[in-house]
């Protein structure tokens, strides 16, 4: 089984939609990974950030494994200095609501010199002889860590340590790095049918009032004015739904919940110590983005409003089948404000 496979396979245990998880592949990956994987990809995890879930993942070592080492012992024989093989290791994979891209580094001349001049602060080098060099810092770092942040520093998840890449080429010779949100990503030209991103996350839904009677509308205007932003209301506690598969289902269908709503969309948590907020679109029942508090992820929400109800303007099949899943669940329900 695959690192890839093996994150699948776990976020659909921990309530992310395998539907969702399939969308992310056909558009080449998954947006959750170590944080030495986002680094790779030019973003660093946010410091406070607590992980999504943990799984064992593959890694690759040319150091002897302790059965190597055992049998060359029990041979006689004296212990390879090299026996590439990989092994699986505990690892903490972070969502992309949860990264930030990283300042671009200065070559490694440069970063010396400002470095030198941050008193209380050492720095080594790591693997400069390669051509591929990081720079280790200790220290007075805390005293420093904006100024660090700016240099490019990346907080390696331990208390008070910081590393650097220093860049190895101009700033216009760098490509830039992928942007972590399936809604910021979406293709400008639909995809087809079974290839099209469903918005993000776990979902859920708020019980709606039976809708107006349709009039006609006026003729459109020749410049017609873009809709409003929608404006959120005072937070309600509530019940609804979303649309998710558990462990007990063949398939995703619609789970009731308790969270709240601001009028525009719904909100619910996960987890008990590290809590992480849902927005669920009202009615798809679809996650739209996800945050570690419910201001963060209303924020969000509301900042892709317009690139949501552009998605929403034409549905697929696909996602009017969740409408009229959710809509069959309203109707057989007994949701209300409490």
């Amino acid at each position: 089984m695959t690192n890839t496979e093996i994150i699948y396979k776990t976020a659909i245990a921990h309530g992310i939609p395998q539907e969702q998880l399939d969308a992310y592949l056909q558009r080449g990956d998954l947006p959750f990974h170590t944080a030495a994987d986002w680094s790779m990809r030019g973003y660093q995890v946010q410091k406070d950030a607590a992980p999504l879930f943990d799984c064992y993942l593959w890694k690759h070592t040319n150091k002897p494994s302790a059965a190597t080492i055992k049998a060359a012992e029990d041979a006689g024989k004296e212990a390879p200095k090299q026996s590439p093989h990989f092994y699986q290791k505990l690892s903490y994979i972070y969502g992309p609501a949860q990264v930030e891209r990283t300042p671009a580094a200065p070559d490694l001349a440069t970063l010396k010199a400002r470095l030198d001049a941050l008193p209380g602060l050492t720095y080594k080098v790591k693997g400069e002889k390669t051509g591929s060099p990081n720079v280790w810092l200790s220290g007075d770092v805390e005293a420093h860590a904006e100024t660090i942040k700016a240099l490019g520093g990346i907080w390696s998840k331990k208390k008070s340590a910081y590393w650097i890449k220093p860049s190895t080429a101009t700033a216009e010779d760098k490509p830039a790095a992928p942007v972590p949100s399936i809604m910021e990503d979406a293709p400008s030209i639909p995809a087809p049918m079974q290839a099209r991103p469903v918005f993000a996350l776990p979902p859920v839904r708020l019980a709606l009032p039976a809708p107006a009677r349709l009039l006609a509308l006026p003729a459109p205007k020749a410049d017609p004015e873009p809709a409003p932003a929608p404006v959120p209301g005072p937070w309600k506690k509530c019940s609804f739904y979303t649309i998710r598969r558990d462990k007990e289902d063949d398939k995703q269908k619609p789970h009731k919940v308790d969270g709240y709503t601001d009028g525009v969309y719904n909100y619910y948590a996960i987890g008990k110590r590290s809590k992480t907020w849902y927005v669920i679109h009202p009615v798809y029942g679809l996650s739209i983005v996800w945050m570690e508090t419910r201001q963060a992820a209303q924020a969000r929400a509301l900042e892709l409003s317009d690139k949501i109800r552009d998605m929403a303007s034409k549905p697929d099949a696909r996602l009017q089948a969740y409408a009229d899943m959710m809509k069959a669940a309203q109707d057989g329900g007994n949701l209300s404000l409490f």
